[in-house]
């Protein structure tokens, strides 16, 4: 809880926070000399671009990598901002022949080249780069994927549902000869179960039920096998919580709209992917069917993935606080004030969560801001939302604000008493009384 917290913790102004952050300091010097020099010794060479790759998958390249992919003057240059401009032009004059300047912004368009260098440095890490594709939405990047591969068969386990209506739609198209879905096995079932042009989709953590997939385990498996696609929905696990690409993945797929955009603001889509050949042709699909994203879409993406390691820690701290502290409701904690009324609470956090142990391993940066929550009773649950005055009752996630919707309305296949809970930047304090005097609430409604 918050206080346990703040009782471990040293008294803020006192000498016990003076020598914690000293100790920190002195930790993280050696990194910070290393990145020091990389940046600005000429012992590195004087490359923006060779500045930008040791930067990598940190906050420093969430701010700056866009800048110094190309600061000496180029296609992102702009005229000395500091914060870039947003591009809305459809057309641009016509470039000199031979050079690679913008001609029409379903093909390409400043504000989003700039934006998928930046998220492509956050992917990536030093010593492996990351492409970065930006869609229309999600929904759009899952198509892009799937629509390259065309695999006769994709090994899935629930998730999304909006997924599964993309193999529908793909099925269609393709008379019934791509994209049907098979049960997703277990890595060491892979080999009897999968061949040569499948698709492995994993969504991990998994909507809503947070189950934690082994990147790891499926990939080494695709790898033995020869063939096999490993595909990673990372939406619920951002960098720097989750790393997928380093996991060994062929492409990771975010919903931008939810924690990469933040704000509840931009609908949009990302793949990123390692291989330069691939990220040429899923653009090049990409401007076939038309699933560029808008401009403003990009740009206010490209603004929320400064603060993406900020928000998404302070997230995953807040949902695994949340977490257990209504975990000791369902194991009935001796004075807990929700002893009874919590049937059960999923999030990787926990060291009862069946996955816990994969996500411990896989999951460095955090456990993900969204939790799984089951009442006693349907009634309770279905009145829950309406009852919160910090939650808003929305569908999505991944926002500022915390939000909470009973899952069932969107999916027959979830259980009527399941709440999915996305947590924001509140206090965590502030959640929890919200939380506490809600159930109690509904729960005394409920009978």
């Amino acid at each position: 809880s918050s206080k346990h917290l703040q009782e471990a913790s040293p008294r803020r102004g006192g000498r016990g926070e003076e020598e914690a952050m000293l100790r920190r300091a002195a930790a993280q010097r050696p990194l910070l000399l290393i990145a020091r020099r990389a940046v600005f010794s000429s012992d590195a060479g004087s490359s923006d671009a060779g500045s930008a790759a040791i930067l990598r998958g940190s906050s420093t390249a969430a701010v700056h990598a866009d800048a110094l992919e190309d600061h000496g003057g180029g296609r992102m240059a702009t005229a000395h901002d500091v914060s870039p401009p947003l591009s809305l032009s459809t057309t641009f004059t016509c470039p000199e022949p031979g050079s690679d300047g913008h001609v029409y912004s379903r093909i390409s368009n400043p504000t989003r080249e700039r934006c998928e260098t930046l998220l492509g440095a956050i992917e990536g890490t030093p010593s492996s780069p990351a492409r970065a594709v930006l869609y229309a939405s999600g929904l759009a990047a899952t198509f892009g994927a799937l629509s390259r591969l065309l695999p006769s068969r994709v090994a899935i386990s629930g998730g999304y549902h909006g997924t599964h209506q993309v193999l529908e739609q793909l099925q269609r198209i393709s008379g019934g000869a791509r994209c049907n879905p098979i049960p997703l096995p277990t890595p060491e079932d892979a080999a009897a179960v999968l061949r040569e042009g499948d698709v492995v989709w994993l969504e991990t953590p998994r909507n809503p039920d947070c189950h934690v997939a082994d990147v790891a385990a499926y990939a080494d498996a695709a790898r033995e096998l020869g063939g096999v696609w490993v595909v990673v929905d990372s939406t619920f696990a951002p960098p720097p919580l989750q790393r997928a690409l380093t996991l060994g993945a062929d492409i990771v797929m975010h919903s931008t709209t939810k924690y990469l955009a933040g704000h509840s603001d931009a609908i949009g889509g990302a793949l990123c992917v390692r291989d330069a050949a691939l990220a040429s042709e899923l653009r090049a699909d990409r401007s076939a069917v038309g699933s560029t994203p808008g401009a403003l879409e990009v740009w206010l993406l490209m603004r929320s993935l400064r603060t993406l390691h900020l928000r998404v820690e302070r997230q995953s701290a807040t949902a695994a606080e949340l977490a257990h502290w209504l975990d000791r409701a369902v194991r009935r904690e001796a004075g807990h004030p929700l002893a009874g009324l919590v049937h059960s609470v999923a999030h990787p956090s926990l060291p009862s969560d069946p996955s816990h142990g994969v996500a411990r391993r896989q999951m460095s940066g955090g456990y993900g801001g969204c939790f799984a929550l089951e009442l006693a009773s349907e009634q309770a649950a279905r009145s829950l939302p309406a009852a919160l005055r910090l939650f808003r009752d929305a569908t999505s996630l991944g926002g500022v604000e915390s939000l909470i919707e009973w899952r069932r309305k969107y999916d027959d296949a979830i259980s009527p008493r399941l709440l999915r809970v996305s947590v924001g930047l509140e206090e965590a304090a502030h959640l929890q009384e919200d939380l506490q005097r809600a159930i109690l609430q509904v729960s005394a409604a409920a009978g």
